[in-house]
Parts: C-alpha cells; sequence; structure tokens
C-alpha cells in the first residue's frame, strides 16, 4: 500500500528534511504545523517495534475539527492503521504504533515514566509547561531498527505552536532568542540551565527553529482566500502573535492604547444601555475597586461608554452605591452583576430589595479570563469606534486601559466592568427556532 503526500516548498519541505534531535516549527497560524506533526511519523511506521507520540494539551483539542485525530482518520488508514477508541492509539501492521496523548494536568506527565518514544511531538506547544516538555524528552528514547535500512531509527522531538499562553516564554527562550531561522545549535542542561555545547559532546543535543506563516501556505490561502482578513479583524495581540509570528509583542500597553478613545459630548438618543458591576475580589477587603461601565451601542457598532463608577469601599457602602446608582441610572436595560466568589451573593441581596423591583438585574457567568474578555471590544477601539462620555473618569479610565495586561498586577476593575458590559449586551438570551413547513 502506498501514500503519497509532499510538503510545500519553503519552511514546510525543511521542516521534514530536518535531522535534528527537536526541532520548533511554526509561530504564526496556518502555517502548515499540525498537518506536518501528524505526518512526520508516518515515515517510519514500517519499522516493528516504532512506537510515536502526539500531545495536545486536552482531549478535546485533539478531537476538534481538522485537527490532530480527524487528519490521522485521513491519512493513517493508507497505511493499513487502524484505530482503538480507547487508547487513542494507531496501529499498524508492522506492529508500529501512533499515540495520541494529552497532559491537561501538571502530574499527568508521570502517566508516560516507563515509555519509550522514538517520535514525540506537541502540537501548540506554548500551552504546555516547561518541566512538562522537558520531562517528555527524557522519554525519547528507541532500540527499533529500520529493516530496510538496518540502522536504528533517529530519535526526534519535534513541536509547533503561535506565540501565547501558559509556556510563551520558555519556548521564546528555549527557540526564539537562542537560535536564528533554519540555524543549528547544540546545548546541554547543567544545573537546570541551558548551556551551548560542542556538536561533540556527549550529552549535547541539536535544536533548530524553523519559521512559518499563512504566506507560506499557499494551499490554504488559494482554499480559503479570506482566513488573512479574519486574522487581521483580531486584537492588536492576537494579531501580532498569529498573523506575524511576534514574540515579543507585550500585552501591557497593547491591549489599548490612550489614542485610541474618542471623547464625545454626549452620546446618540435612544441607545440600549447595559451596566455591568464588578465587584472588589471581597466584600471585606480594602485593596480592591468595586467597578461598573454604563455601554452602548449606536447603529454603525460604535461603542458608547456613557459612565463608569470606581470606588474602593467595604461591601456596606459599596452596596449603598450601587443601589443608588441602579435608582437613579436612567434607561438602563440590564443591570449585570458578576456571579463569581460573593457576587451572587449580592444578586440576591438585591433581589430581596423591595425598592429594587422594578428594575432588572441579572447573575452573570464568568467566560474566559480578564485578558480573553477585554479582546472581544480591543479591536472596535483600535478602529477608533469606542466613544467616552466626556466626564471626569476619563483620564483614570484611559490610564488603566493603558496599563492593562490581564494579570491583575495593576488594578484592572474598569477595563473589566466594560468588558462584561459588551458581552452581556450582545450575547443572544435565547436562541431563535425556525419552524419549516414541508
Amino acid at each position: 500500500m502506498t501514500f503519497t503526500w509532499r510538503p510545500q516548498k519553503g519552511p514546510q519541505e525543511k521542516f521534514h528534511a530536518s535531522s535534528v534531535d527537536e526541532v520548533f516549527y511554526g509561530g504564526a497560524a496556518g502555517g502548515g504545523k499540525t498537518e506536518s506533526l501528524t505526518v512526520e511519523p508516518l515515515r517510519y511506521v514500517h519499522v516493528p517495534g516504532y512506537t510515536a507520540i502526539i500531545f495536545r494539551r486536552t482531549y478535546p483539542e485533539l478531537r476538534q475539527a481538522k485537527g490532530i485525530i480527524a487528519r490521522s482518520r485521513y491519512m493513517y488508514p493508507l497505511l493499513g492503521g487502524r484505530y482503538n477508541e480507547q487508547s487513542f492509539t494507531w496501529r499498524f501492521p508492522s506492529g508500529a504504533t501512533i499515540q495520541f496523548g494529552q497532559l491537561e494536568h501538571e502530574d499527568d506527565k508521570y502517566d508516560h515514566q516507563s515509555a519509550e518514544y522514538a517520535y514525540i511531538a506537541f502540537d501548540e506547544l506554548t500551552t504546555f509547561t516547561e518541566s512538562q516538555y522537558l520531562y517528555l524528552l527524557s522519554r525519547l528514547r528507541s532500540t527499533a531498527i529500520d529493516p530496510v535500512t538496518g540502522k536504528y531509527v533517529p530519535k526526534k522531538l519535534r513541536a509547533a505552536s503561535n506565540p501565547g499562553n501558559v509556556g510563551h516564554e520558555f519556548v521564546k527562550s528555549r527557540f526564539i532568542d537562542k537560535l536564528k531561522p533554519y540555524e543549528i545549535k547544540y546545548f546541554k542542561r547543567v544545573d537546570d540551565v541551558d548551556i551551548e555545547a560542542d556538536k561533540d559532546d556527549p550529552d549535547a543535543l541539536s535544536r533548530q527553529f524553523i519559521p512559518a506563516t499563512l504566506y507560506d501556505n499557499l494551499i490554504l490561502m488559494a482554499a480559503d482566500p479570506q482566513y488573512e482578513a479574519r486574522l487581521k479583524s483580531l486584537s492588536l495581540i492576537d494579531r501580532e502573535r498569529l498573523l506575524s509570528g511576534n514574540w515579543d509583542i507585550l500585552i501591557a500597553g497593547n491591549v489599548f492604547k490612550p489614542e485610541w478613545f474618542k471623547i464625545a459630548g454626549s452620546a446618540p438618543e435612544g441607545l440600549k444601555w447595559y451596566r455591568y458591576w464588578d465587584l472588589a475580589a471581597s466584600i471585606k477587603q480594602r485593596a480592591d475597586f468595586t467597578a461598573s461601565g454604563a455601554i452602548g451601542f449606536d447603529d454603525s457598532a460604535n461603542l458608547y461608554i456613557r459612565d463608569v463608577v470606581n470606588v474602593k469601599e467595604e461591601w456596606p457602602t459599596a452596596s449603598k452605591i450601587m443601589k443608588s446608582t441602579i435608582q437613579q441610572d436612567y434607561g438602563i436595560k440590564e443591570h449585570g452583576i458578576e456571579k463569581k466568589l460573593h457576587g451572587l451573593a449580592a444578586y440576591q441581596e438585591f433581589m430581596n430589595d423591595k425598592e429594587l423591583t422594578g428594575f432588572r438585574i441579572i447573575a452573570v457567568d464568568v467566560q474566559g479570563d480578564k485578558l480573553e474578555r477585554a479582546k472581544v471590544w480591543s479591536p472596535r477601539a483600535e478602529m477608533g469606534k469606542v466613544y467616552l462620555v466626556q466626564s471626569p473618569w476619563n483620564v483614570p479610565f484611559i490610564n488603566q486601559c493603558s496599563l492593562f495586561d490581564g494579570t491583575g498586577v495593576t488594578h484592572d476593575d474598569m477595563v473589566d466592568s466594560v468588558s462584561g458590559g459588551v458581552i452581556m449586551s450582545t450575547q443572544k438570551k435565547w436562541k431563535d427556532i425556525e419552524f419549516l413547513h414541508l
């Protein structure tokens, strides 16, 4: 049985031609990374005893549409592979296996304590931790002999990823900062530190970085010409990382820039207004702020922020401010209270307050972290479509936005309150059902 697959000329071709121990491939979206990681181990499935494993951080990521498992189902049977759904393992007529694995939790790496793999691959390496990567690197060993050449099969660790996520810094340090594109260097680890070494050093492993972007994947660009436009519509940080493969862009100062915001004397008439409350981390803690933003969209999808409340008070005082704001705020369609921590208790308190029975107050489930929520409206700000109604809160709000990085190192309560309002105003509260006459 034959299987023909050819890498595209350029980075993908160089990736498959490399005999280096560790190769990091990609750095931007659309470079053909997942395809290459899935195809590479097939060159040795004729070898008895050959073992390979390909990791994603979680099993749901392995099962994604057009993900590793989906791609393997198209290719692997052409070489006689049979798939075991329970073990996530392909077995080939020679006895060779290609397995799919996950390392959702830090200690999942120890599930491979006695394993031997001739090929280990990490798809989206930056979603893994450095300790997971280094531990699996120690499982890279094999005594399988290629019956065609009579030689031991080469041991290969291959990884690909976009910038960002929990492992960004270690991947950047290991591959991007230490290597020029396509350059091959040798390193060994001494006292938990990478030391550049001579190629003849028996403790050294070779390492290479092969960059690739969407523009290197001519097949994808031809099949989906609008993919580039969709990447360009992302927030500045995501756009730089996914389209340009930028590993150096800082989060702080690039989620929002001061010049992106416009000041308006007033908001247009007739907008639907939403107010979202981001409560202090503890009702007994003075260090955090209780913040709220009132937001609305006009017919051209411009975002108007009419008012921002930002107070550092313990709960009895903060509660009175919230209640007074709700009662006096004209034209608010919904008041949302973040449900996490003590937010649910605050919501229940207001729902039991007879004086607030005429106001729509909802408890909001928070999805994603603060940075991801801010990215929902930061592209709109970059386009000049965010207007602040002129008021003394404008300057501190813009200053907080400019320092925002989602880590909580600086105060981010005002930013998060606007993010919550934007998400609350754009989410459907029910599903549309269409009945067809048959």
